[in-house]
């Protein structure tokens, strides 16, 4: 099965868990009245899960003033793919509606750069003038508030917010080759937020969340190549979307 497959069938199996009726699951009922699970899990101090799910990263770039002029690129843009992480929750209560939540994290994935000369359209599109495969394996290490709603029988909405650390291992910071146009640095510091959805089930919780990260460091660093590949770049920052299905 190749990875495109992978990624179209991994929210169906998630949305068919989350729909899949409650007493397929051993959840009681008594005169049409739905009694809550796990209510002991609320009133935890600290409790531990796991978190798995798929992502896309890109970057927010922006080029040198006058590019086309001093470098001879009419754009240079960026080019996002899809990966996917695994993470392990840590979850600290704090109050009745507030959780403070490390989740250490590994994300794979892909990012390009594209450069184009000037030129018509013509057959597969606007002339090239480079591509730069940017492979991604990060380790992430966010710390997040968790903000809670009341509990609607055995579902509750939230929202997060916070920042994490990253540090890309596939980074070609300091690698060495004819073909590296640029690099990318490899650690980074990005503040997130996001909403997502505890589903209480007899024997654990699940969320599904959908979660925004955007980097703060300027990462474009010196390539191999001619000068004009990283010099066209004036800043380049990371952002990523993260869908998220945790158990606990």
């Amino acid at each position: 099965m190749n990875t495109a497959n992978i990624f179209r069938i991994v929210p169906i199996v998630c949305a068919l868990l989350i729909l899949f009726p409650d007493d397929a699951l051993a959840q009681r009922r008594d005169y049409g009245f739905r009694f809550q699970n796990r209510l002991e899990h609320d009133h935890r101090p600290y409790h531990f899960g796991f978190s798995l799910g798929i992502n896309t990263m890109n970057y927010a770039l922006r080029p040198v003033k006058n590019l086309q002029g001093l470098y001879g690129f009419e754009y240079v843009l960026p080019e996002h793919d899809y990966g996917f992480h695994i993470g392990i929750v840590s979850n600290l209560k704090l109050t009745k509606h507030l959780d403070l939540r490390f989740i250490p994290t590994i994300a794979f994935g892909d990012r390009y750069l594209e450069y184009y000369l000037p030129g018509n359209w013509e057959g597969e599109g606007r002339p090239r003038g480079g591509k730069q495969d940017l492979e991604a394996t990060i380790l992430e290490f966010p710390l997040h508030v968790k903000f809670k709603s009341v509990r609607m029988v055995n579902t509750r909405a939230y929202v997060i917010g916070g920042l994490k650390y990253t540090h890309d291992l596939a980074s070609i910071e300091l690698g060495v080759g004819e073909d590296i146009l640029a690099r990318i640095a490899r650690n980074d510091v990005h503040y997130e937020f996001g909403v997502g959805f505890d589903h209480y089930f007899y024997y654990f919780k699940f969320s599904t969340e959908v979660k925004a990260s955007f980097g703060l460091t300027n990462l474009i660093r010196e390539g191999e190549l001619d000068r004009r590949y990283y010099d066209s770049i004036d800043r380049l920052n990371a952002r990523s979307i993260m869908i998220s299905f945790t158990f606990e």
